[in-house]
């Protein structure tokens, strides 16, 4: 991760060196400076994640959300016939859903034109399949989403698919409300528990949250 996170760094420098302009903006909305902008979002402390968006004018703004982790209730069974009809399958009752979420005009990638062709999903379903197994078989269903405006060269009629768009944008509206640099994360336990994960991160890291003693951090293990 700690690759990762130094190629996104250095990604965004040449981002930052070929952009007119670039604005940083903290939490509050506030204009600060390149150097107090990165020392927040590095400070694992402080739990931040970011988003950077392009204006007509050519100008990035980079904006610091105190949001890493978020957390809530919903109603399970109204997000899994959601997920159902998305994917036109059953997900077993009891499964905890997995969701990678990838949002529209991210700048985290190369794929700034919001496609991702066939090329570019069978080389990111070679990493991800070995990982889609081992979480697969803890009783977990995983699912990568794509938001409404995007375009994926897969096939969503194929049985094992696990690529989808979130064509109405149910999911976007009612748990990834705030854009992330490098996508987010959310596990749903069939008790309605859920937690929400901003910015870069694997699925198989995501899941080990479900572990009793960290789950706990977040909610009662009890209820």
């Amino acid at each position: 991760m700690k690759t990762c996170f130094s190629f996104i760094l250095i990604l965004l420098f040449v981002h930052t060196s070929i952009a007119q302009e670039d604005i940083y903006i903290d939490e509050h909305g506030e204009k600060i400076k390149l150097r107090e902008y990165y020392a927040k979002w590095r400070n694992k402390d402080l739990s931040y994640s970011t988003w950077l968006h392009v204006n007509e004018k050519g100008i990035t703004h980079h904006t610091l959300k105190q949001d890493l982790f978020l957390k809530g209730v919903f109603k399970y069974e109204e997000i899994k016939t959601q997920m159902e009809t998305l994917l036109n399958r059953k997900i077993p009752d009891s499964n905890t859903i997995l969701i990678e979420y990838r949002y529209k005009d991210d700048l985290c990638t190369s794929r700034w034109d919001n496609t991702w062709t066939q090329v570019e999903i069978i080389d990111r379903k070679n990493f991800l399949d070995p990982l889609r197994r081992d979480i697969e078989r803890e009783n977990i269903t995983y699912i990568v989403l794509f938001e409404a405006g995007m375009t994926l060269k897969n096939n969503p009629r194929k049985k094992n698919e696990y690529f989808f768009i979130d064509n109405e944008n149910y999911f976007r509206n009612k748990l990834f409300k705030s854009p992330t640099l490098c996508g987010s994360f959310a596990l749903i336990k069939s008790n309605g528990q859920v937690v929400i994960r901003n910015g870069e991160h694997r699925a198989d890291m995501m899941a080990k949250l479900l572990n009793n003693e960290i789950w706990a951090q977040f909610f009662n293990v009890d209820h």
